[in-house]
């Protein structure tokens, strides 16, 4: 039922200058990490959302000054150490946006320029595997939306339900023996553990909370759109060599099969452009998030061994743990779908009816061939891939880990 709403209200989103990105523009404008697209940025909007922006930067600062406040508590600093690397990813994400925003524009604009100009030639196998990956991209869209959703109504009353329900805990809490629930933790120049700085804590947490959460649904979402456009034209891009000579009962004329030749050169030059353009902004996110991932699943496997661990924060440590390896094989999952359609793009020159060739055209189906040959792969860093291998070294390292550990208690 959730979905069936969320999915209703995107549909809203859909922008006919954007075929397949529309509805991800929207969540970027919205939580303000892409400015003038697809409407007229407002100045007080956008000031808005530079000082929205400082505050998170400022909070993620105050989380690490909690972290080093709180070094000699080992439990809550392995909490504290995971939600602040999280939230170290989260800003870095938004400053990338914010610094390559023109790249960002560029390739946004690339991209719905070639799906359009797809449409208006109106080839029935083109509108057919576009359709296919925009309902892909729409599913995955709305899922993560909805993942958003939850994580921030979860995030923000799961610290309020023991006080909800606990009678005991309400009254520790106003002897003073125990804390008040916090959203977050960070460090702030005042106390929090009282009014009114509890109240301002507590709104701020919020505020962070959906920030954060936003931030990573919209980003996230519109990367995988990204990979996922290009994964589906370098599966369009295999179909148009099959095609270069036509059917068995098609004649082309030579002119005909040129022009089909010069097409496919042209598209692949297109998707190379496109294709380092974003593996160049979003490669040190991702060897950051890389990096992110390990060290978080690591601290989360030592709290899972701890033996004055509730069962209530064990669970909560696995839901995080297992939204961080989902999030990571999801990159490395599209990111090993471009290697693989790229990869077997070149065999669509073998499998058209180059039989029908004459020797120059064979020569210059060679040259594509050859052209075309080597997979491509988004990079996370300068160290390591993001594909398959990769998320499943990734988490054969924590496993190691956690086994190290268990052994020496």
């Amino acid at each position: 039922m959730g979905y069936n709403i969320l999915y209703t209200a995107t549909k809203s989103f859909e922008d006919r200058r954007f075929p397949l990105l529309g509805p991800n523009l929207k969540g970027l404008y919205t939580f303000g990490l892409l400015r003038q697209l697809p409407e007229r940025e407002n100045k007080y909007r956008q000031h808005f959302f530079n000082f929205l922006h400082l505050i998170s930067l400022i909070f993620v600062i105050s989380q690490l000054v909690d972290l080093y406040f709180m070094r000699k508590d080992f439990h809550n600093a392995l909490i504290n150490i995971s939600i602040s690397a999280l939230s170290t990813v989260v800003i870095c994400k938004t400053i990338s946006y914010i610094i390559l925003q023109s790249s960002f524009k560029n390739l946004i604009k690339a991209i719905s320029e070639e799906e359009i100009s797809a449409l208006k030639e109106q080839q029935n196998f083109v509108i057919i595997l576009m359709k296919d990956y925009t309902r892909y991209v729409r599913i995955v869209t709305n899922l993560y939306w909805l993942v958003f959703f939850v994580t921030v109504i979860a995030t923000i009353f799961s610290p309020f339900l023991k006080y909800a329900s606990d009678s005991s805990y309400r009254e520790d809490i106003q002897t003073g023996a125990e804390p008040p629930p916090q959203i977050l933790r960070s460090w702030l120049p005042f106390n929090i553990l009282k009014k009114p700085g509890y109240i301002f804590a507590t709104a701020l947490h919020i505020i962070m909370t959906v920030q954060g959460a936003g931030v990573v649904a919209v980003y996230d979402a519109n990367a995988f759109a990204i990979m996922t456009f290009l994964k589906g034209q370098f599966i369009i891009l295999r179909e148009k060599c099959q095609r270069i000579f036509g059917d068995e009962e098609t004649a082309l004329t030579k002119m005909e099969i040129q022009a089909r030749i010069k097409e496919c050169h042209r598209h692949h030059n297109f998707l190379l452009k496109q294709y380092t353009a974003f593996n160049t902004m979003i490669s040190p996110i991702m060897f950051l998030y890389v990096l992110v991932c390990s060290i978080n699943i690591c601290c989360s496997v030592i709290q899972l061994s701890l033996e004055n661990v509730s069962i209530s924060q064990k669970l909560w440590v696995f839901e995080y743990v297992l939204a961080l390896g989902v999030q990571l094989f999801l990159y490395c999952w599209h990111s090993n779908e471009i290697a693989m359609e790229s990869d077997r793009v070149g065999n669509g020159v073998y499998e058209s009816n180059w039989w029908k060739a004459d020797l120059q055209e064979r020569k210059q189906l060679v040259l594509l061939a050859g052209k075309l040959a080597g997979p491509l792969i988004i990079n996370a860093g300068p160290f390591t891939a993001l594909s398959i291998p990769t998320f499943i070294q990734v988490m054969k390292g924590a496993y190691s880990f956690y086994t190290l550990f268990t052994q020496m208690q």
